[in-house]
């Protein structure tokens, strides 16, 4: 398989999981809405990873939104777009570990709704770019 071929299929990969993720939160909003926005901030990750895969941008290993749009070439407004979910990076950590002294990090559910919509609206946008890439 060239790197062309490799590339395109990652980039459907990060697309295809970028759905299931969503599709994940929007099913524990209700019942886990930490959980709900840990798969939220994954869902950003694959999009961006997916993002950069197209501009052929090594990514790293942060987890971190406003780090990974920081790292798009061609940022146009998606730079913006993605950095104004920022506060959804902390949801790698926050709600699948204790903190230092054991309590269990908790989200407003009103913002967890709120945060939904929005990223279900850069998803829509960012996948149809990865799906006619891919």
């Amino acid at each position: 398989m060239k790197a062309e071929e490799i590339r395109r299929k990652r980039v459907s990969a990060f697309a295809t999981l970028a759905e299931k993720e969503f599709e994940a939160a929007r099913l524990l909003i209700d019942t886990h809405p930490e959980q709900a926005a840990y798969f939220l901030q994954q869902c950003l990750e694959k999009l961006l990873r997916g993002l950069l895969e197209m501009q052929e941008v090594a990514s790293g290993p942060t987890h971190n939104i406003q780090q990974l749009a920081s790292l798009l070439t061609e940022a146009g407004d998606w730079r913006k777009r993605f950095s104004a979910l920022d506060e959804l990076s902390v949801a790698a950590t926050r709600y699948r570990y204790p903190s230092p002294t054991g309590t269990i990090g908790t989200i407003n559910r009103d913002r967890l709704m709120f945060l939904l919509g929005e990223v279900e609206e850069l998803k829509r946008d960012a996948g149809a770019v990865l799906t006619k890439f891919a």
